[in-house]
């Protein structure tokens, strides 16, 4: 048993490391291979506004069909959008000079299928649990940190040395080795699982009304990502005021990275001590204090030192809100119930995108950073006043 809970862990590791790191590549690094492209940050805002605006639309609808007993597996899909995403990375290394539409129309792509893959990431491990399988999530969870830690750092290497076509080959590079580990994982849907849970009724509308205290607390939640995504969509513009560049960028990011690992590490010890659902509604006061100390830093050193809120603000709300969403759901909703908490960052998505580009270019970073604490501050009085009367299986 020790062995077999030894090779999940380690096996959902290796997903989770590149995962986020083919995520982090087709995010994060979307402004300076937009700008070299001759978009402005109104545009590039725009067209991580429409893809995430897309990925709201289908999700609902594809995490309803993922609970259904006769779909394909969450290991299925997840294949699909690593193998989709290898695709457009080859498109992109094609279109690279043909004009800044069509650059942005393949990298906006390439965002919604990630952002669709975010639950299912997530929904392999909750899934594996739930058959009774032993798999350590907060801890391979880690993993995934380090990967976007090790993507920040070669990216912006990258992109110092070769220049923003360098990005297409490494979404290729990084997808097909996402592929080849979600291959790997030893994961077979249980078809008999859900026989005897009572069937779900309705859309979206329908969920919400069973789960109204959720309803509320992803209002707060996406308060609390609008604050996130105006920071980590726009690093590179906060950088350079700051004296910074794409390596500066990297090295913050790669920094952010591996100081949340400290929280996913450590994450079951914490829930020795509370539930997850007490860690998850306090870190949104950590995405506030990063958003102010990236307000007030006069410098990169300062920029830096910053990042010291990051565990307890997305490596405290990464790991709690998955525990969390799988303790308050009836077993027919539970990847649906991922798919919100998603869902949540992806409308976060939108709206940061937009307002921060809007923001940038109309009253410049500082502007667009009094925002993104006004949302975090915000977000967090509502998820910390939101309770559901009694999770059903929290640690």
């Amino acid at each position: 048993m020790k062995n077999e809970s030894a090779y999940l862990t380690v096996s959902y590791a290796a997903v989770q490391f590149f995962f986020w790191f083919v995520y982090g590549t087709a995010l994060a690094y979307a402004s300076p291979y937009l700008l070299s492209c001759g978009l402005n940050n109104t545009m590039i805002g725009l067209i991580s506004a429409a893809a995430c605006f897309l990925s709201v639309i289908l999700q609902p609808g594809l995490a309803a069909y993922a609970d259904r007993e006769s779909s394909l597996s969450v290991k299925a899909i997840l294949m699909l959008a690593a193998g989709g995403m290898a695709g457009f990375g080859a498109l992109l290394s094609l279109a690279y000079g043909r004009g800044g539409a069509l650059n942005g129309l393949l990298l906006g792509l390439s965002i919604l299928l990630i952002q669709l893959a975010l639950p299912f990431s997530n929904a392999l491990a909750t899934e594996t649990i739930n058959q009774g399988k032993k798999l350590q999530f907060s801890l391979a969870r880690g993993f995934g940190s380090i990967g976007y830690a090790v993507m920040s750092v070669t990216m912006g290497r990258l992109i110092a040395r070769h220049g923003a076509p360098a990005e297409p080959y490494a979404l290729i590079a990084t997808s097909l080795c996402f592929l080849a580990t979600i291959a790997l994982f030893p994961f077979r849907k249980a078809r008999e699982e859900k026989k005897d849970a009572p069937a779900a009724s309705g859309g979206a509308l329908a969920f919400l009304r069973r789960y109204p205290a959720f309803a509320v607390t992803l209002l707060g939640c996406v308060l609390i990502y609008i604050s996130h995504v105006c920071i980590n969509n726009f690093v590179y513009q906060i950088v350079v005021p700051r004296g910074g560049d794409s390596r500066h960028m990297g090295t913050a990011m790669a920094l952010a990275g591996l100081l949340e690992v400290l929280t996913m590490f450590f994450f079951s010890r914490l829930l020795k001590w509370k539930r997850a659902d007490f860690w998850f509604r306090i870190s949104g006061v950590f995405f506030t204090f990063k958003a102010l100390g990236t307000l007030l830093a006069p410098s990169m050193g300062v920029f830096y030192l910053v990042q010291v809120f990051q565990p307890l603000g997305w490596g405290l709300m990464t790991v709690s809100s998955v525990v969390y969403v799988n303790s308050i759901m009836q077993p027919q909703d539970r990847i649906k119930g991922q798919a919100y908490m998603t869902m949540s960052l992806s409308v976060a998505t939108i709206l940061g995108s937009l307002g921060g580009g809007f923001l940038i270019d109309a009253l410049g970073v500082n502007g667009m950073l009094v925002f993104a604490v006004a949302c975090g501050a915000a977000g967090t009085l509502i998820v910390m006043r939101r309770k559901e009367k009694q999770a059903l299986n929290a640690p």
